[in-house]
């Protein structure tokens, strides 16, 4: 009787923690987002270094991966993630930067936080997120700018010399 009743509690045990990693439980259920979320559009920004037009940007976002695409700038974050009750998503990713210098292209990686602000609670339903990316000293890498949600992806810009 007594193996009888360490089998019960065994299996009641494991379907409660199986159902605590199903979807809207924070586990790994269906993560923030359904599918894919594609974020697209161009601005202005100010601050360092893109104090002008800062050409097109794309933001795509998976369950396991958020990349934010700019002219000459990259910035990307693999593992879980969420979004917190007032739409705050907070991640500790790598930003690479392309430059050229004397005819030389040079990138350098650096470690880099983004914030993600959507408009809503979930990524899938917002129609606007606002990204800002600063380096580990709180120093803007992307100032502030508002993407809209878009049905696909789109290329970014490619890099070359002249471009911001």
């Amino acid at each position: 009787m007594a193996r009888l009743m360490a089998r019960l509690l065994a299996t009641a045990a494991t379907l409660l923690v199986l159902a605590a990693c199903g979807p809207g439980t924070g586990g790994t259920g269906t993560g923030p987002i359904l599918g894919a979320v594609n974020f697209s559009g161009s601005g202005f920004a100010s601050g360092s270094p893109c104090a002008q037009h800062c050409g097109s940007t794309y933001l795509r976002l998976e369950n396991e991966r958020v990349e934010l695409s700019i002219t000459c700038q990259h910035f990307v974050f693999t593992g879980p993630w969420e979004i917190d009750a007032e739409g705050l998503a907070v991640l500790n990713g790598t930003m690479e930067t392309t430059d050229f210098a004397e005819g030389q292209t040079q990138t350098r990686t650096a470690p880099a936080v983004m914030r993600l602000q959507f408009s809503s609670a979930r990524a899938d339903s917002s129609r606007e997120v606002v990204i800002t990316v600063r380096d580990l000293q709180g120093n803007h890498l992307i100032a502030p700018l508002t993407l809209e949600q878009q049905p696909t992806a789109a290329a970014p810009e490619s890099c070359t010399p002249g471009t911001p």
